[in-house]
């Protein structure tokens, strides 16, 4: 079967080597000029045209230098880059509007770019900037300039093992310095008569955040906002944690599956209106790209609206499309534009999700016994239910690396939610795509669809707590290596292609034998202690490893509006040491640099007992930790002078 994908669909094993450009590029860091010498001789032999034996290495071996040159170029960072910038010192800057988000609290999230920074002479700088407002009552669109004094601040970069790498993140999307200002401290200067097209599109998608708000409240109307137009902020942390725990926080980011009703809707409305094929796809295709427009050009939806695209052209021009060339060829446009987003968590999960869905359903369908193959089933809800579950088990052995390389977790109850969840999810959509075009023209439609969507949403809520309070929901992994990442994707690779049932279960023998080298290792290892301090700032927190494997958590940082220490350090750091209880967790003292993270830490972990000092404390974070402990029945001890961990 590889071989039959490899011959229909060239573009997507050629791309595999483009990918193999950049990758290199990014680890050896070679100089631009050596990348554009190289893809020059190779596209002169092109023309050249060397011999028939070595044109095929010729290909790959231009397809890895395009990689590495398009990589190269992209992060050059000259003189002039806002990373230059960056001190303690106060700056004029105008800097021009590429995204916004903005929350019903009055903060406002956007990207700016086209900076300009006046000191004294003004200063045309390459790079981004993340401007976080709070207490703001009006909005910002895309194209206006943004005139303010602020000191251009550096994100954090990770500095304690399985902690995030912000400003590693922010870099992958040309972000270099925040900025952190209040409404009365900008200035807006007339927008650009050119970018009247995104400026629409953003305050269409406000409109449709207003349209929301008007007939909904609280946290559906939350989950709502981030099905359809792709903002997330409202949610809370409580429910976005129950979605990553029931294995279907995917559903939350705008993807394929909102594209579709999209494009659903306007080939039914350009249908309804009698309009000739070909221009029925030209208006269906422009609505998609201004759909990506409103929800500020997300890798997935790009991928989705190229795919459909590309069958719509197809349909409309009568040939055929081969799927595997389709996301290969969004994959290459989005990485063509910006090849950054080739590591971006959310471009290798959408990727990696679709074509797992494809390639290993058909393999696991090639797998199955001739009588539960589900062609052969022919009750409709059984063979729902049964197609629906390899789907989801194909997406989770294709994504399940990726997932424990970034979330040291493997989302087991997945298989099972998903088959709930996602038709739920599409009825959701299709009526909130409905209210949104139908409750513009008259506001009665707007409240009947919203009371409608309000009932199916708590009851979203209902079922997603429901998944993710299940015993063994998810398994909680160490920390892998890169290298581990790829042998498990060649492990995948050959289970799923190859034919004869003998290699097939040597492959799985292989597999255990080397866990069971792994585990018998660790057993005969030599116990010792192991004492970590994290960095928490101005706080405290250290774990303490015994030789008997036991664990004790000293204090877990502080918990202030920006940063909860014990989310952002601490409760990472255990998970990348596959840690899932905590037998004493010792809270020194109730300040809170010492217990602010500790009630994530309770609420995440398997605590045994808390050992406290005798200093009371009235604070709303002591509070809240007590009651946490009353209602997980953990015991809270005070020791004195002399006391054990027993």
């Amino acid at each position: 079967m590889l071989h039959t994908i490899i011959k229909r669909s060239p573009l997507a094993f050629l791309i595999i080597w483009y990918f193999a450009g950049i990758i290199v590029n990014r680890y050896a860091d070679i100089d631009v000029r050596y990348w554009l010498l190289t893809s020059s001789v190779l596209l002169t032999a092109g023309f050249i045209r060397i011999k028939n034996d070595y044109s095929i290495l010729l290909i790959l071996t231009l397809m890895i230098s395009l990689g590495g040159l398009n990589h190269s170029l992209r992060i050059q960072k000259e003189n002039n880059h806002i990373s230059h910038f960056i001190d303690e010192t106060e700056k004029n800057i105008i800097a021009v509007v590429e995204s916004s988000e903005a929350y019903s609290d009055g903060r406002q999230k956007i990207i700016a770019g086209d900076l300009i920074i006046n000191e004294p002479s003004s200063i045309q700088c390459s790079g981004k900037v993340l401007l976080r407002i709070k207490n703001s009552s009006r909005r910002y669109f895309f194209g206006d300039s943004l005139v303010f004094s602020a000191i251009l601040r550096e994100p954090s970069s990770r500095r304690n093992p399985g902690e995030f790498d912000y400003r590693n993140y922010l870099a992958n999307h040309h972000i270099y310095a925040l900025v952190y200002l209040e409404e009365n401290q900008i200035q807006v200067i007339e927008p650009r008569q050119h970018v009247l097209l995104r400026r629409f599109a953003n305050r269409l998608k406000y409109g449709i955040q207003d349209l929301i708000n008007r007939s909904m409240e609280g946290e559906p109307a939350a989950i709502l906002q981030a099905l359809l137009v792709g903002v997330r902020g409202e949610i809370s942390d409580e429910t976005e944690q129950a979605f990553v725990d029931s294995g279907a926080i995917h559903v939350l980011a705008v993807s394929g599956l909102h594209v579709g009703y999209v494009t659903l809707a306007f080939w039914v409305i350009t249908g309804f209106l009698r309009l000739p094929l070909k221009p029925r796809v030209i208006i269906t295709i422009l609505v998609l790209v201004m759909y990506i427009l409103v929800v500020d050009v997300k890798p997935s939806v790009m991928r989705a609206v190229i795919m459909a695209s590309m069958v719509l052209i197809s349909k409309g021009w009568e040939k055929q499309v081969n799927v595997f060339n389709s996301l290969a060829a969004a994959a290459l446009i989005q990485t063509l534009i910006d090849p950054l987003q080739l590591f971006d968590m959310g471009f290798q999960l959408s990727f990696t999700a679709v074509f797992s869905i494809v390639y290993i359903y058909q393999r696991i369908e090639t797998l199955l016994p001739e009588k539960i193959k589900p062609s052969e089933l022919h009750n409709n809800a059984v063979k729902y239910v049964f197609q629906m579950f390899l789907v989801s088990l194909a997406a989770l052995i294709g994504t399940v690396p990726i997932t424990i390389f970034y979330f040291n977790r493997i989302p087991i109850i997945s298989m099972l939610s998903n088959i709930v969840i996602i038709p739920l999810i599409g009825v959701i959509g299709a009526l909130g795509f409905a209210q949104v075009i139908l409750g513009s023209i008259w506001n009665w439609f707007n409240i009947a669809y919203g009371e409608i969507e309000t009932v199916l949403l708590i009851i979203l809520q209902k079922i997603v707590t429901l998944f993710s309070g299940i015993p063994g929901a998810y398994i909680t992994i160490a920390q892998i290596s890169m290298g581990t990442l790829i042998l498990l994707y060649i492990f995948i690779f050959l289970l799923l292609n190859t034919d004869k049932m003998k290699i097939r279960k040597g492959l799985v023998f292989g597999l255990l034998i080397a866990g069971n080298i792994f585990i018998w290792k660790t057993v005969f290892e030599k116990p010792q202690l192991t004492v970590t301090f994290l960095d928490v700032a101005q706080g405290d927190a250290a774990l303490i490893k015994l030789p008997d494997k036991r664990t004790i958590l000293i204090d877990a940082g502080d918990r202030t509006f920006r940063r909860d220490y014990g989310e952002l350090v601490v409760a990472p750091f255990l998970k990348r040491e596959g840690i899932r209880q905590i037998d004493v967790l010792i809270l020194t003292h109730p300040h809170s640099d010492h217990i602010g993270g500790a009630p994530t830490i309770i609420r995440n972990f398997k605590v045994d007992q808390i050992w406290e000092s005798d200093i009371a404390a009235g604070s709303r974070i002591y509070q809240e930790i007590h009651a946490l402990a009353d209602s997980l029945n953990i015991p809270v001890l005070t020791p004195n002078s002399g006391d054990m961990v027993t």
